[in-house]
């Protein structure tokens, strides 16, 4: 009898240490899933860019595009959007100022058109506008301030530009499938009217590829562009090639993680290269 007590005793305690064994395992896997913010959009059908502050975050979801804006910045630390040729259409540049955005919280300063004025920097759109003339509402999106980053003339309307239109042509001439992410790297505490920080460099990450395609055709042979760009005059006539760097350099010099739901064993080759 004392031997079936110890018996049953024994396996009581097996079953005990399983079942919070297992608890604790369910609960990492949920705090691991939960650790993303999941957005159904297509801009980020390859992961919500994430750091170690949220606090400075404000994710703002429109149909076309996704970003994180920073409070105390006055800028975005990221936008992510899709690009193919059904973006492309014939509607006309939005005429007017660029606009302030009343969708952020009310204790946010809204940058307003004139925060720019006399600056010595454009409003460097990150989507741009020629990337979304489908349709009036398409276009004026670009216009929001939460959309543009201070930018030097020389890069906006040179090399910055002409990435640009090395991603038109591939969506018109290729008919590729890009997901795109731009933002600013912040190094300085240099700003605009003591208001909107000014990035000492702009990256941009372009994947590419084929259209129609997604995150399940993301593979080790996926092409990618990645650039960081100095933010300054005298590049007007570089090539955008020269800024050539690895997705992984941009995550090291963000903080964030870029490509989050791709598979990490592809990831590591994507963005290393």
């Amino acid at each position: 009898m004392k031997r079936l007590m110890l018996v049953l005793t024994y396996i009581l305690l097996v079953l005990t240490f399983s079942f919070c064994s297992s608890t604790s395992q369910t609960t990492e896997q949920e705090s691991d899933s939960t650790s993303i913010p999941t957005i159904q959009s297509i801009h980020v059908s390859l992961g919500v860019p994430t750091d170690n502050d949220s606090t400075d975050d404000y994710l703002i979801v429109r149909p076309q595009y996704v970003l994180s804006y920073n409070k105390n910045r006055n800028v975005a630390n990221w936008v992510s959007w899709n690009l193919d040729s059904s973006w492309y259409g014939t509607v006309e540049r939005f005429k007017g100022n660029f606009i302030s955005d009343t969708t952020l919280p009310q204790d946010f300063y809204r940058v307003k058109h004139s925060d720019y004025t006399n600056s010595g920097y454009d409003r460097g759109h990150m989507v741009r506008s020629e990337e979304r003339t489908k349709t009036v509402e398409d276009n004026k999106s670009t216009f929001f301030l939460t959309n543009i980053i201070p930018q030097r003339p020389d890069l906006n309307r040179g090399v910055w530009l002409d990435l640009e239109n090395y991603c038109e042509s591939l969506c018109k001439d290729s008919t590729k499938e890009l997901f795109v992410i731009s933002g600013g790297i912040f190094h300085s505490e240099n700003k605009i009217k003591d208001i909107i920080s000014v990035p000492d460099s702009c990256f941009k990450i372009i994947v590419i590829l084929n259209y129609g395609e997604s995150l399940e055709s993301v593979s080790d042979t996926t092409h990618t562009i990645a650039v960081v760009i100095p933010n300054v005059n005298g590049i007007r006539n570089n090539d955008w090639k020269k800024y050539s760097t690895t997705i992984r350099r941009i995550e090291i010099s963000t903080g964030y993680d870029f490509l989050s739901i791709v598979r990490r064993s592809i990831q590591d080759l994507i963005e290393n290269k």
